[in-house]
C-alpha cells in the first residue's frame, strides 16, 4: 500500500508539504511523477511547475533523486522503507489546481500527489492535516479504520479534489441517494434554501432519467464563490465549482440570469457523472495524462453535456419552457457570430482542443468553433433527427440512457468512432449522413428544421450583437438595419481597447488590430464607445483616432450592416414544444 500524507506548510507562502511512503521489498529502479494534466480539463498544464522542493530518503538516509525529465524523477530504488518530500505552491484559483491562503485550502489531487510509475493499481492510504479551526470536506472514502482515506489506485487518488476552510453546508436527498453542496469563500446573505431545491430537482430530474444503479453512492458540490470568477471540473461522486457571489439566489426575489447560469452549471458538471466519467472515451480512460489524449468526440461528452444542463434546468421545473428557450437563443446567436464555424468542424475542434480551444488568443472567434456551444446544437439536432425518423419512438434519450446500460453491464470505454456505431445500433438509424455534415463539415446545422419540428420557428435578425438573442410573443416584420462595429472591445480611461477583431467586420476593414486603443470617434472623445455608435447607420464614414504601439493613429471607418445572426425564437405549437423539453422518449 502507497501511504500519502499532505498538511499546509505555510499559509502565506501558499505551500504544501505532501509526503509520498512506502515499503520496498526488493531493489528496482522506482520513478515518480506529476500529471501533465487533469481529467476532464483538455491542456496540458505541467503541474509539475509548482514544485518547490523535492527530496528522497530510504531508512532514514537521504537518497538521490534523479529528475528524468520535466515531470518525472528517479531514485535507485533499493530496498527499504522509502519517503518522497515535496513542497507544492499552491495559488492556482482555479477547479484544477491548488489553492492555500489564510481563509482556505483547496487541491485537485492531480497537482499536489505524486504518482509512483511502478505502483499505480496499488490502494493508496491519505492522511489529511487541517489547519485548526478549519473543516475538510473530500468524497474520498473515510479508511476502514476511521485513520484518514483510502484510494482504490492512483486515478481513483486523484478524482476526489478536497475544500478547507470555513465552510457551509447544505445537505440534501435525491433518488435515495446524499448529497451536500459545500460553500467557502465570503458570501453575502443568500436564499440556501432555494438553492438547495433547485439543485435537488436537477440531481432528481437526472438520477430518474438514467438506469440504476448511480455511478456514485453520495455526491458533493464543492462550490467557491468568490469575484468575477467561473467554473467547474467534474469527479466521480463530485465537482469542484467556482462561480461569482451575486450569482447565488437572492431572498424573496425571481431566479435572475446570474442564477440560472449557476443552475447550469450544476447541471453540467453533474450530469458527467454519466457522460464522461462512466461513458468515457477510450483515449482519456487509457491516457498516461503524462502527453495529449486526442479524440474527435468531445462533442459528444461536452456537447451533449452541454445540450442536457440547460435541457435538466426545464425538465426538473426550476425554469420555465421561455426561459429554456431564451438560453437557447443566446447558444444558437453565440455560435453564428463566430467566424470559427465556417472554418473548423466540431471532429476538428474536439481533436484540437489541447492546442486551440483552451489556448485562445485574439484570432479564436475568427478560427475556432467551440464544441460546448456547437456541440450542443449537434446534439439538439441529432435529438430531433432521431424522434422524426423514429416516429417519436427513440430520441437521444435512448442513446444515452443504453450507453450508461452499457457500462454498467460491461464498463469499456468507447474507442474512436464507436460513439456514432452506438447511436446507429441503438436506433436502428442509418446516421452516416448526419454525422458526415454535423461533424466533418462546417455545413449549417438543421436547426430552423428541427425546432420547428418542436412548434418554434426560428428568425435570424440583423441586430446589435448585444442583443444576445431572445424568445418573442411574435416576429418582427423586418428588423431595422444596425450598423456593426466587427470587434470585441473593452472599456478604458480615454475609451476602448480592442480585444478580437472579427474577419470581414468594419473594424478589420479599417486596418484596426486588437490591442489597438480608440480615443476618439469623428474627432469626438469616446469615453462611452458604445453609446455613441449605436447613433451610426449603416454606411456611415467616420474618423477614428487610436494608440497602437504608443504611437497616435487614425483611420476611415464604414459601418457595415449587422448581418442576420441573431436568434429569435417563436413558439408557434405550445404542445409540441412543452411535449419536447418536459419528457424524455
Amino acid at each position: 500500500m502507497l501511504h500519502y500524507h499532505i498538511r499546509a506548510h505555510s499559509l502565506q507562502q501558499h505551500l504544501w508539504h505532501v509526503r509520498l511512503s512506502f515499503h520496498q521489498e526488493h531493489p528496482a529502479e522506482t520513478s515518480f511523477s506529476l500529471p501533465n494534466w487533469v481529467p476532464g480539463s483538455y491542456m496540458i498544464r505541467e503541474f509539475a511547475r509548482h514544485i518547490v522542493q523535492i527530496e528522497a530518503g530510504c531508512d532514514g538516509q537521504a537518497a538521490v533523486l534523479q529528475q528524468c525529465d520535466k515531470n518525472t524523477w528517479r531514485t535507485d530504488g533499493r530496498a527499504g522503507h522509502w519517503q518522497i518530500d515535496c513542497l507544492i505552491y499552491g495559488f492556482d484559483l482555479s477547479v484544477r489546481g491548488s489553492w492555500l491562503t489564510e481563509e482556505r485550502g483547496f487541491f485537485d489531487g492531480a497537482c499536489v500527489f505524486l504518482r509512483h510509475n511502478q505502483r499505480q493499481d496499488e490502494a493508496c492510504r491519505v492522511r489529511i492535516d487541517v489547519p485548526e479551526h478549519w473543516d475538510l470536506v473530500t468524497s474520498l472514502p473515510p479508511a476502514e479504520d476511521g485513520d484518514g482515506f483510502q484510494a482504490a489506485n492512483y486515478r481513483d487518488l486523484i478524482d476526489h479534489p478536497c475544500e478547507m476552510g470555513v465552510l457551509t453546508r447544505l445537505p440534501f436527498e435525491a433518488g435515495g441517494i446524499q448529497h451536500e453542496i459545500i460553500l467557502s469563500g465570503f458570501h453575502t446573505h443568500f436564499d440556501a434554501g432555494q438553492l438547495q431545491s433547485d439543485i435537488q430537482r436537477i440531481c432528481a430530474a437526472q438520477l430518474a432519467f438514467f438506469p440504476r444503479p448511480a455511478p456514485f453512492k453520495r455526491y458533493l458540490f464543492l462550490l467557491h464563490v468568490g469575484d468575477q470568477i467561473y467554473g467547474g471540473l467534474e469527479h466521480k461522486s463530485s465537482t469542484a465549482l467556482l462561480a461569482d457571489r451575486h450569482s447565488l439566489p437572492r431572498p424573496n426575489t425571481p431566479a435572475h440570469d446570474d442564477y440560472i447560469a449557476l443552475l447550469g452549471l450544476f447541471s453540467h458538471e453533474y450530469f458527467h457523472s454519466w457522460n464522461v466519467k462512466s461513458i468515457i472515451p477510450q483515449a482519456f480512460a487509457e491516457s498516461d495524462l503524462n502527453s495529449e489524449a486526442y479524440s474527435e468526440q468531445l462533442w459528444a461528452f461536452e456537447g451533449i453535456t452541454s445540450y442536457y444542463d440547460d435541457l435538466f434546468l426545464v425538465r426538473s421545473g426550476v425554469i420555465s419552457p421561455p426561459q429554456y428557450l431564451r438560453l437557447l437563443a443566446q447558444n444558437l446567436t453565440r455560435v453564428q457570430q463566430g467566424h470559427g464555424r465556417l472554418r473548423q468542424t466540431l471532429a476538428q475542434s474536439s481533436f484540437n482542443a489541447w492546442s486551440k480551444y483552451y489556448k485562445p488568443n485574439e484570432n479564436t472567434p475568427n478560427a475556432v468553433v467551440s464544441y460546448y456551444q456547437k456541440g450542443a446544437l449537434a446534439a439538439l439536432c441529432l435529438d430531433g433527427h432521431i424522434r422524426r425518423h423514429t416516429q417519436g419512438r427513440h430520441s437521444l434519450d435512448t442513446v444515452m440512457r443504453a450507453l450508461y446500460q452499457d457500462f454498467l453491464n460491461h464498463g469499456t470505454p468507447l474507442p474512436e468512432g464507436a460513439w456514432q456505431q452506438r447511436a446507429e445500433e441503438i436506433t436502428g438509424l442509418d446516421l452516416r449522413d448526419f454525422f458526415q455534415a454535423a461533424l466533418y463539415s462546417t455545413a449549417d446545422l438543421p436547426l430552423a428544421e428541427t425546432l420547428h419540428d418542436w412548434g418554434i420557428t426560428l428568425s435570424w435578425q440583423p441586430l446589435p450583437r448585444s442583443h444576445g438573442g431572445d424568445v418573442v410573443n411574435e416576429l418582427p416584420a423586418a428588423a431595422a438595419d444596425s450598423a456593426d462595429f466587427g470587434a470585441r472591445f473593452s472599456k478604458t480611461a480615454a475609451g476602448i481597447r480592442l480585444s478580437h477583431v472579427f474577419n470581414d467586420g468594419s473594424a478589420e476593414a479599417a486596418g484596426l488590430c486588437a490591442g489597438d486603443e480608440i480615443i476618439a470617434l469623428d474627432y469626438l472623445a469616446c469615453t462611452d464607445f458604445a453609446t455613441a455608435w449605436q447613433r451610426v447607420r449603416p454606411g456611415d464614414t467616420l474618423t477614428l483616432h487610436y494608440f497602437r504601439h504608443g504611437c497616435l493613429k487614425h483611420t476611415e471607418i464604414t459601418a457595415q450592416a449587422a448581418a442576420a445572426q441573431t436568434a429569435l425564437l417563436y413558439c408557434h405549437n405550445p404542445e409540441a414544444a412543452t411535449a419536447w423539453l418536459t419528457l424524455g422518449d
